[in-house]
């Protein structure tokens, strides 16, 4: 799903400074090499936003209730700070994705954080590719949807839900039963191994 290419445009834009950062590139769809914008410094989206990529609640709601055509958006938010975040949506058919990651604002602190970021970044590639196995296994259904949220910002979550249903947290705790706010890396797994059948519904 991922291409490299030297086609130049903001596609190609985008890749050099994830490159120049240390940065692999998140999974895109077909037509993002074509569409893909520089909205704004570091902003990069297959189509326009009135809202800031860091009010990530914003576009999970616009997503879970169906508002959201698809698109991708790559963003960074707070350069040069120390709470700098750097910001991948993806809503596909029905994967919702939407990472928001630290990108530290030292350079100790990028070398860490540009390591976590391909990491989630890696994880996402698998995520994009384990989908048609939820749907072929029956887990997901095309007019369904599979919402990812992963930050460091905040807490992450995964649910999936059939068409016009309400959505359900596979391999949530029970009810009352505490458990430790997942990093983005474990939101991720998770959600790759649900898709691949290899977590109860």
């Amino acid at each position: 799903m991922a291409r490299t290419r030297g086609s130049g445009g903001d596609y190609a834009r985008l890749e050099a400074l994830l490159a120049e950062a240390g940065l692999t590139m998140p999974p895109m769809p077909e037509a993002a090499e074509a569409r893909l914008k520089e909205r704004e410094e570091w902003c990069f989206s297959t189509r326009a936003f009135k809202v800031s990529p860091s009010d990530l609640q914003y576009y999970v709601r616009k997503a879970i209730g169906e508002a959201s055509p698809d698109y991708v958006l790559v963003a960074q938010v707070g350069r040069g700070t120390a709470a700098s975040m750097l910001h991948y949506y993806l809503v596909q058919g029905p994967l919702q994705l939407f990472l928001q990651l630290d990108w530290g604002g030292t350079s100790t602190d990028r070398a860490d954080s540009a390591a976590a970021v391909n990491d989630c970044f890696a994880l996402a590639h698998e995520l994009v590719a384990a989908v048609p196995q939820a749907l072929w296994r029956g887990r997901l259904s095309r007019e369904g949807r599979l919402t990812v949220v992963a930050s460091d910002f905040g807490e992450g979550f995964w649910e999936v839900a059939q068409a016009g249903e309400r959505g359900s947290r596979p391999g949530r705790p029970p009810r009352g039963k505490s458990r430790e706010v997942p990093n983005p890396r474990e939101v991720l797994e998770d959600a790759v191994r649900w898709c691949r059948g290899k977590m109860a519904d």
